[in-house]
């Protein structure tokens, strides 16, 4: 039996079920409403016949709104919680990412302060009179590179932050 039939079964049997209760309640309202020597019959067995014909039909449950709302509850604590893992793991993979990128960074730090080194003392070979460092120092100029010439061992306290004096981007593209 497929559950389509079982279904229509059970709703051809409610609708008799209602369809039978419904005429004689109507009439015994209608019957005791109308005085007359019916009147004299005995109000308590006049109720007791139609009660005895209806069929024992169980009230509705009542049903609690807990369930749906405990699902709800726990639905939402299931996708918070998947956004927290979720996020969690991002985190750890930007972090991984990030100590990836610290040798190269430091590697590069390194390779511009050498390089601010090389060209501080290239300028100052340059202010002494030294024609083919003259030659370089002008060349990088009429490019738009500016010199630092207070480049020490130790650096520039702008390369500490990040930002180099020593060698800036050319002005315009080339």
């Amino acid at each position: 039996m497929s559950p389509s039939a079982g279904l229509s079964q059970t709703v051809v049997a409610m609708r008799e079920a209602r369809a039978s209760e419904a005429p004689p309640a109507r009439a015994a309202a209608a019957h005791a409403a109308t005085p007359g020597p019916a009147a004299a019959v005995d109000p308590g067995t006049a109720h007791a016949a139609p009660r005895a014909a209806e069929p024992a039909t169980p009230a509705a449950p009542v049903r609690s709104a807990f369930l749906p709302l405990l699902l709800g509850l726990l639905a939402l604590v299931a996708v918070l919680g998947h956004q927290a893992w979720q996020l969690d793991q991002d985190r750890r993979q930007l972090q991984a990412a990030h100590d990836g990128t610290a040798p190269r960074i430091e590697a590069a730090t390194r390779l511009r302060r050498s390089l601010d080194l090389l060209a501080a003392d290239t300028q100052r070979l340059a202010d002494s009179g030294n024609a083919p460092a003259r030659v370089l120092v002008e060349e990088l100029r009429r490019r738009g590179i500016t010199i630092n010439t207070a480049a020490t061992a130790t650096g520039t306290a702008d390369t500490a932050t990040g930002t180099a004096t020593g060698t800036a981007a050319p002005a315009a593209s080339r």
